[in-house]
């Protein structure tokens, strides 16, 4: 008897271990949550904030405004759906207007009031880094900007329009690089990264993409043509200009093009080069999610690359990056790199003077090097 009553002990208590872990319904809190941002208040959520909730690094006495600014400011989410949960923990996916798709956890206490919104802190931190890479400095080609001189090139995207770039060249026969910038940016992000390039022989031809604009005192001539056509370019329009681009360097070179992109161009980079023939290697800056359903998810491009490359971004995008690449089988040549440094966002990370240029620099050799 005392072995039968110490095993239904044993049994209750796994019971009750197992009942704990098994998923909850935090669904009216999730409800909640997406009528807010419906409502532009918080009302319907108020029942089920905990006093505890805070959005760190911010004080908790602040949690009130910063709630009510972010359901008030957000646009209208399409979808917030719980995707899992667990006791004290819900994951759910959201799916705003204009902002494309994420998920992250919503976490409760004991009587399911919400203690902590990761969605909410990472738009915070998200503020702050932007915040902290507004004082970068602009892009200071120094004496080597003297040495590699570029030259203007211009060839005609598959839509007509004349796409402008600065062809910094060192040989005939020496490898190639595709060189593209981040949003409201030209071809002046890579002023002084490509003529560090030609040090190393390589080829480069730095785009005015037609998503860009005025950057370091110059105008992006290749958007400046659009807006003279009365076009309205979105960032995936420019993926036809990476598209002629590639077909231009290759000709030219009669070689395969390593491409590299910075922020919104390092998806279209990845998008592109997964399946373009003529893409030899893809080093991508800070890419993302960052066109909704204007184009496929980087989770599927990234499964099915076959292609070397290497991606990397700031530390604090680093998370949301490792997430995208999932549980993809990476080869020899397939590398996320993680600064040690807080670093930054796009290619302006490796611009001279930067604070991690150093770190980024080394890992750009070692994978040329490796994929030549």
């Amino acid at each position: 008897m005392k072995r039968l009553k110490k095993h239904n002990i044993v049994a209750i208590i796994l019971f009750l271990f197992s009942f704990s872990l098994v998923a909850q319904d935090y669904s009216k809190q999730v409800n909640a949550f997406a009528q807010s941002f419906a409502d532009k208040n918080t009302e319907a959520l108020q029942p089920y904030i905990s006093a505890q909730l805070q959005f760190k690094p911010i004080p908790v006495a602040n949690t009130p405004g910063i709630l009510t600014n972010i359901v008030t400011n957000l646009p209208k989410p399409n979808s917030m759906t719980i995707v899992e949960s667990e006791q004290g923990k819900a994951k759910v996916a959201y799916d705003f207007e204009g902002l494309g798709k994420s998920e992250s956890n919503i976490h409760f206490d004991n009587d399911g009031k919400i203690i902590r919104i990761q969605l909410i802190e990472n738009i915070i931190n998200q503020q702050i880094e932007a915040q902290r890479q507004q004082k970068v400095p602009l892009p200071t080609p120094g004496k080597l900007g003297k040495k590699y001189i570029p030259k203007k090139v211009e060839f005609k995207a598959a839509d007509g329009l004349v796409i402008s770039g600065n062809l910094y060249e060192v040989g005939k026969n020496k490898p190639v690089i595709l060189l593209m910038h981040q949003a409201g940016y030209n071809r002046m992000e890579y002023a002084d990264i490509a003529p560090k390039l030609n040090k190393m022989g390589y080829n480069c031809l730095a785009l005015d993409l037609r998503s860009g604009g005025h950057f370091a005192e110059k105008p992006n001539n290749t958007n400046t043509r659009a807006l003279e056509k009365g076009l309205k370019p979105e960032m995936t329009d420019a993926q036809q200009d990476i598209a002629v681009a590639i077909d231009f360097l290759h000709k030219k070179y009669n070689q395969k093009v390593i491409i590299w992109g910075s922020s919104f161009s390092s998806s279209l980079a990845l998008l592109e080069g997964a399946d373009n023939p003529k893409v030899k290697a893809i080093i991508s800056f800070s890419p993302g999610d960052y066109f909704g359903d204007a184009a496929p998810s980087l989770a599927t491009v990234f499964k099915k690359i076959e292609k070397a490359y290497l991606v990397t971004s700031s530390k604090a995008e680093a998370e949301t990056l490792t997430a995208l690449i999932g549980n993809s089988k990476l080869t020899k040549n397939q590398k996320q790199f993680i600064p040690e440094s807080n670093g930054f966002h796009g290619s302006r990370a490796l611009w001279e003077g930067q604070e991690g240029a150093e770190e980024y620099w080394n890992v750009i050799v070692e994978f040329l090097i490796n994929v030549k």
